[in-house]
């Protein structure tokens, strides 16, 4: 064993003295590529990293959400939302869900939440945290898993153009769900995946798949921009052949019972000044100011009274709040305020390239914040016992 090592130091030393024993100009040349090749690896392996960590490629075993919220101290902390194994955590200092790619092909959805729940309606975005939102590819996504019909409709073997005024039911569907599939590649691929499906090598300007904030940009034509009708047509039936079940599978995956339960945040106004007689707001304008992704005001289903009063008669709620705190607050009329509804939303095919989003109450309690962010909470109300008011 001695032996062996001995002779292992020897032939390195041997080694080394041939390297420098080169003329000076030889071994400058063979330093410089060493030096580069390392310098390279290392920032592969830094670039793969980071990828990892932007598309959330660290442990694909499962395509459950999972919760992610802010710790007091400025960093994230993650509560499961439904069983998971992925616990990486992205650096924003709001609540978001991810649901897991189903391999690394693809990226991670992510979307904003409320105490480990979807959020719907009035979103915000802090930092620049708006490019790692993904909620384009996670409605796309609910439209595939609700439009089953239309997507049968889907011709797999060739690009189905301009139908909609020439063609019949079967091909206008087809139409669209060959569209909307490009639409959810081009928001879920990896990186990597989407140069193979949507870039032309011979173009390189076609190949940036980000604006300058960060942000995917829609994806218009399979193949690249450049590329004729049968390139096109290759790249279609391509990803239709090795992703398109894939898909078709995670989607399944959200509103596995068909339905959800989530927040619905609105922007309501103080309709008046502080009341010192009732001590507290009329907040008015509920439903009618924005705030619609994914559900709209006009697909809520009231039952009681006054979810009917506050839906179709529009009338004011009060929010009591003691006087100290409303000075605080320092409210004015018009002063915008946030309520939130948790519901649970029944999505249906509308037609056969829509989806209506209808959603009732899950619970009676609306909770009031003074901020977007959703970290003042004012006060709550029980919308049964609710005092109303034109």
């Amino acid at each position: 064993m001695m032996r062996s090592k001995n002779i292992r130091s020897i032939l390195f030393i041997m080694f080394e003295t041939m390297v420098f024993l080169k003329p000076i100009s030889t071994n400058a040349q063979f330093l410089k590529k060493l030096k580069m090749n390392l310098e390279v690896k290392a920032e592969e392996a830094a670039n793969n990293t980071t990828d990892d960590i932007l598309n959330g490629q660290n442990d694909k075993t499962t395509t459950y959400p999972v919760a992610i919220s802010p710790s007091n101290d400025g960093g994230a902390t993650t509560a499961s939302y439904k069983p998971s194994k992925d616990t990486n955590v992205i650096d924003m200092d709001q609540e978001v869900l991810r649901f897991s790619a189903p391999s690394k092909d693809f990226r991670d959805i992510v979307i904003q939440s409320h105490k480990g729940i979807p959020r719907y309606g009035q979103l915000h975005f802090k930092r620049n945290t708006h490019k790692l939102i993904t909620n384009k590819a996670y409605k796309a996504l609910l439209e595939m898993r609700f439009l089953k019909e239309t997507f049968n409709d889907m011709d797999r073997s060739k690009l189905t153009k301009n139908q909609n005024s020439t063609g019949g039911l079967s091909k206008k569907n087809s139409e669209f769900a060959q569209n909307h599939v490009r639409i959810l590649a081009g928001e879920t691929l990896s990186d990597d995946k989407l140069k193979d499906y949507f870039c032309d090598t011979e173009l390189a300007s076609t190949c940036n798949f980000y604006n300058p904030s960060g942000e995917r940009i829609n994806v218009s034509y399979w193949g690249g921009i450049g590329n004729n009708e049968f390139a096109q047509n290759r790249s279609y039936t391509g990803f239709v052949k090795n992703y398109f079940n894939t898909l078709k599978d995670w989607s399944q995956t959200l509103y596995a019972d068909g339905s959800e339960v989530a927040y619905y945040v609105v922007k309501g106004l103080v309709a008046e000044k502080y009341d010192f007689k009732e001590k507290g707001y009329w907040i008015g304008n509920l439903f009618s100011i924005g705030g619609d992704y994914i559900l709209d005001h006009s697909n809520f289903l009231p039952y009681t009274e006054n979810e009917k009063a506050i839906k179709h008669q529009r009338k004011k709620i009060f929010l009591p709040i003691d006087a100290q705190k409303a000075e605080n607050y320092r409210l004015i009329p018009r002063s915008p305020v946030f309520v939130v509804f948790k519901v649970r939303v029944n999505p249906k095919p509308y037609n056969s390239t829509s989806v209506i989003w209808e959603y009732e109450l899950e619970s009676p309690i609306l909770e009031f914040y003074k901020d977007v962010d959703l970290t003042d909470i004012m006060g709550e109300v029980d919308i049964n016992t609710a005092n109303l008011k034109q």
